[in-house]
């Protein structure tokens, strides 16, 4: 009895963590800072999931356009000898490192943000509220050799997307490959 007991306190803890992480998923949104950054990237919506310790972020959306790219967490030894600190010195404080998914428009970003490459990681500073970001751009050469930093985008924060009272994210939404076209 007691077995079952645990069983069903630990599905109702899981059921919790799981709406608890719908309400944890954001949205805030940056305007290009820089003349370079608005030529390569322009307004860019961020989506991630907020945690106790850290952010994840799970994809970005050009604001202006029908774009999105999903990206995914990765240790920065992916980077190759040296990792992110070699890719961009050790003392830049962007060190969450994200690659940069082909799904979706993916290689279209991949391409614009870093010519040559064939396949890009993203480093992020930390995403907190009314604050700007800084997201530098590493990417690996088609021809190989090791990964470089291909730009820093600058980003002035512009808002956060909120939902009406009562409403929350549906977690399914984010995993999927296309969202409906109304």
């Amino acid at each position: 009895m007691r077995t079952a007991g645990f069983a069903a306190l630990m599905l109702c803890a899981t059921l919790a963590a799981g709406a608890a992480d719908a309400d944890n998923i954001h949205l805030y949104s940056y305007d290009p800072a820089d003349a370079a950054t608005r030529s390569a990237a322009g307004a860019l919506t961020f989506t991630f999931r907020k945690g106790l310790l850290r952010n994840t972020v799970i994809n970005l959306r050009a604001t202006e356009a029908p774009a999105t790219a999903y990206l995914r967490r990765v240790d920065d030894h992916v980077l190759g000898p040296g990792g992110l600190g070699r890719a961009v010195g050790a003392a830049a404080p962007e060190r969450d490192l994200y690659e940069v998914s082909s799904a979706e428009q993916g290689d279209a970003l991949v391409a614009a943000f870093c010519p040559g490459a064939r396949r890009a990681w993203m480093a992020f500073g930390p995403l907190k509220i009314n604050r700007d970001l800084k997201v530098l751009v590493i990417g690996a050469p088609a021809k190989g050799g090791p990964a470089k930093l291909c730009r820093a985008l600058q980003f002035s924060f512009h808002g956060e997307w909120r939902l009406p009272p009562g409403r929350t994210i549906d977690p399914r939404e984010l995993e999927r490959p296309r969202f409906p076209v109304g």
